[in-house]
């Protein structure tokens, strides 16, 4: 096997782990016995809060979940199309290019095309990149992609300047692990990238937003921690006699085990030897803590531009906005990453083949309650920019025959926009209109221009 070269600023442990140059420690430990360095390392570092901020740690954040839930998944259901131009104009779906099973129904043979595209674009979301490499035959046409986990992949030009990606993998070899590392050019990598420095790799949003998010783990686990390790009932303990360690740990422990925790809030507190109950409110810092917290909902969201409503806060939805919102949501948060799909598959996938393209078709997205489409339909309809079979399939219907082609538009009544286009426009229907009588019982032109 040939020497394998490390990324820049790590090296490799006899164990195989790959170790950060710049925070090695003089021993390195192993996973029995692991330093400090190796535990913040391995959690993603501990923040300003106090908090271990991490890509599985974050996962535990509820705000931070459900964004890249919610985004990824609506990336995922939405049927993404490979469409044959037509010349001079329009397009037609291409369903006997090779492309439009591999992007619509099955990537490869191990997942769906929602499971694929909802998880790069998870990793695009979490780690700034999703990668998938393309698998090709021998003509060159793409017949499967398989995602690559984040983690595994180095980004780099080579000594010519072209960009490769290192993907890195253990291999078990005479029953040891070892290191390898599979080189693949740009053009054999499908790469949805976020907003990045040099557009080669985009920016880590867990990484760029680790301050916010340990608050936010920090407030959550000093949440659990109120609730289930102490017993707070509101008040303190007074004991007539000064008590020693010994009683005072006993009667520390007792009342813990009798009261604390969330399960037995509420039961009855027997009290001896004259002590006393006395009842307290909240500490301010207690109070503030719900405030953290909520605030710290819509400061994750921002990362995301996420709408709340979408995340399922709705203290500031109502039913005149929430549409809008919706909408907001589909142009502001989501159009981005379909334009970052489609643009990427044009160049990977297609090859910059003009004749072909991918494109979303998002208008599923779109559809309001039955009112407002019946509404669109039939204003659509009377201007000819759409046919009663492109209606009937918006609405999952078959269509009605070639009669249900026929574009129509609003004249004195309902005619085919050929016929009003063509060289043998019908006649025009004459409308009714009453004489009116002159002061002397004639119509005069003065009359009708009154």
């Amino acid at each position: 096997m040939s020497e394998i070269t490390m990324p820049p600023g790590y090296e490799q442990h006899k164990s195989g782990l790959l170790v950060p140059i710049t925070i090695k420690a003089d021993a390195i430990s192993d996973i029995r016995h692991p330093t400090a360095w190796l535990i913040d390392w391995s959690r993603g570092g501990t923040t300003l809060a106090g908090a271990a901020v991490s890509h599985h740690t974050a996962m535990g954040l509820a705000t931070y979940y459900a964004c890249i839930r919610a985004i990824s998944e609506d990336i995922g259901k939405v049927p993404l199309l490979t469409y044959r131009r037509l010349s001079p104009r329009g397009k037609e779906r291409a369903t006997d290019h090779p492309n439009y099973e591999l992007l619509h129904t099955l990537p490869n043979d191990e997942m769906e095309a929602l499971t694929f595209r909802e998880t790069l674009q998870a990793h695009a979301l979490a780690w700034g990149n999703g990668y998938a490499e393309i698998e090709r035959d021998h003509r060159g046409q793409a017949v499967a992609l398989h995602p690559v986990h984040p983690s595994r992949v180095r980004i780099r030009r080579d000594e010519e300047g072209r960009v490769v990606y290192d993907v890195f993998g253990t291999e078990l070899i005479a029953g040891a692990q070892h290191t390898n590392v599979t080189r693949l050019r740009a053009e054999n990598v499908l790469h949805i990238r976020g907003l990045g420095s040099e557009g080669l790799y985009g920016y880590s949003i867990l990484d760029m937003a680790r301050e916010s998010l340990g608050l936010s783990l920090a407030a959550q686990q000093y949440g659990a921690a109120f609730f289930g390790n102490g017993a707070h009932i509101g008040g303190v303990l007074e004991h007539p006699q000064v008590l020693s360690d010994t009683a005072a740990k006993h009667l520390r422990e007792s009342w813990k085990e009798l009261y604390g925790g969330p399960t037995k809030t509420g039961t009855p507190a027997i009290l001896e030897e004259g002590m006393k109950w006395n009842r307290i409110g909240i500490p301010p810092n207690d109070a503030q803590f719900l405030e953290t917290r909520t605030f710290q909902t819509r400061e994750v969201a921002r990362w995301f531009r996420m709408p709340l409503h979408k995340i399922q806060d709705l203290s500031d939805a109502s039913y005149n906005n929430i549409e809008h919102q919706s909408l907001d949501y589909l142009s502001d948060t989501l159009m981005p990453w379909f334009v970052r799909w489609e643009q990427q598959i044009q160049r990977k996938l297609f090859r910059n083949d003009l004749e072909y393209f991918a494109e979303h078709l998002y208008v599923a997205l779109l559809r309001a309650d039955a009112k407002t489409r019946a509404s669109y339909y039939r204003s659509m309809f009377g201007l000819a920019t759409i046919s009663p079979n492109e209606i009937r399939e918006m609405e999952n219907m078959n269509p009605i025959g070639p009669a249900g082609d026929t574009y129509f538009i609003m004249a004195n009544n309902l005619l085919p926009i050929d016929a009003m286009v063509g060289g043998n426009p019908p006649p025009t229907v004459q409308r009714f209109q009453p004489s009116i009588p002159g002061r002397n019982g004639q119509r005069h032109d003065d009359d009708e221009e009154e």
